[in-house]
């Protein structure tokens, strides 16, 4: 029997450890909050400097280079998520991500209801709470469980009728690292004729979404968490045949077809996802961003998820055996890539002075009020740090 990997006590190398120089700050601390921020690449600083260097040197006769290494960035996005190729595209934030996709939607008659749940980002319930202010109808927040940590995908799915105009949930929880099983609720949205959107911020990069092969309509993200993609660099994907038919409000002059045209008239709209590209793109984002998501690509999500799993299992086992509290799933297959640990539940201020502490110490973790301490291993961490 051959032995157990390193991670798992044998003595086989991680081959994923190999990518550790790459990520400078690992080298001054333990740096255990990747589902927050994760570690800059250290190709980072090579590709600003080129970009600085291209519009130092070529000013305006760069661009037509920084339209296609946007394309080709966005898409890097896309074989993380398992979205098809030309899908993705680069938003500002996911804010604007959604909110472009949100102006696509018209209530008609009856469909006019939002189905999420509670445990979603809070700024998204906020724009599904404004949109119904505006236009009628109702938003249904599916509440956690029984346990506090999960939301039942079947109740979720069970509230999606004829009446229902959009499904929006988290594909892992921000607070409790709670994995969603997608499959139903994406069942029953497209039953009933109700667009799927999924939030795949703390999913992206730590877990496999496969949006293509589960027919996924829309996904939005962000590239701050497990991509180590920094900020300013939010995505949005959609299902290619859904595109077409999608004709947002929350346009600027390149969802435009002919873009350089500058007519006057009508927007025409650009051809599948690019018309849901707004403005001018942020150019510098994308290109610090490039490093990390190649490597990320590189690696491979089944691994990555793999070698979260190994990491994390542990840490929920520690915090057990100390009895401390653990609010996330202690199952690994129904958690996301970090884990959430209350030392003092029920006191917020004792818990933020264990979380203070630990970062004075040298190991950086967060907090969450009402929720714990937020621990996040990414694949760059070794055994001995988580």
């Amino acid at each position: 029997m051959p032995s157990a990997p390193k991670w798992q006590g044998g003595d086989v190398p991680d081959p994923l450890l190999a990518r550790r120089a790459d990520y400078p700050i690992l080298a001054d601390c333990t740096y255990l909050i990747s589902n927050s921020l994760g570690a800059m690449h250290s190709g980072t600083r090579d590709s600003l400097a080129a970009y600085a260097e291209q519009w130092g040197t070529r000013g305006v006769t760069a661009w037509p280079d920084w339209f296609d290494d946007v394309k080709r960035i966005a898409d890097l996005v896309g074989a993380v998520v398992g979205a098809e190729p030309g899908s993705t595209i680069m938003q500002a934030n996911v804010a604007d991500a959604i909110n472009a996709v949100v102006s696509t939607l018209a209530p008609g008659g009856s469909r006019r209801r939002i189905v999420t749940s509670a445990g979603d980002w809070p700024g998204t319930n906020y724009m599904w709470r404004e949109w119904v202010s505006r236009h009628g109808g109702e938003v249904v927040v599916v509440p956690l469980g029984s346990d506090g940590i999960t939301v039942d995908a079947q109740q979720i799915a069970d509230e999606v009728d004829e009446r229902t105009l959009a499904v929006s949930v988290s594909v892992v929880q921000f607070r409790t690292s709670a994995l969603l099983d997608l499959d139903p609720v994406v069942e029953a949205a497209h039953r009933h004729g109700a667009l799927l959107i999924a939030d795949g911020y703390q999913a992206a990069g730590a877990v496999p979404i496969d949006l293509a092969a589960r027919g996924i309509d829309v996904c939005v993200g962000g590239s701050v968490k497990w991509l180590c993609g920094g900020p300013g660099n939010g995505w949005l994907s959609v299902r290619p045949e859904l595109t077409e038919a999608m004709k947002p409000t929350a346009v600027g002059w390149i969802s435009h077809a002919h873009p350089f045209d500058f007519t006057f008239d009508d927007i025409e709209y650009a051809a599948g996802i690019t018309r849901f590209a707004g403005g001018t793109p942020n150019i510098p984002a994308a290109l610090a961003a490039e490093p990390a998501y190649a490597a990320v690509v590189e690696a491979g999500i089944a691994a990555i998820r793999a070698r979260s799993i190994s990491l994390t299992q542990p840490i929920v086992e520690a915090a057990l055996e100390r009895g401390l509290t653990v609010n996330s799933p202690l199952d690994p297959a129904k958690r996301g890539g970090h884990v959430t640990i209350d030392p003092a539940p029920g006191d917020v201020p004792a818990t933020q002075a264990v979380c203070d502490e630990l970062i004075r110490r040298g190991v950086i973790v967060d907090h969450r009020p009402g929720s714990g301490i937020r621990v996040a291993p990414h694949f760059y961490n070794e055994v001995g740090e988580a």
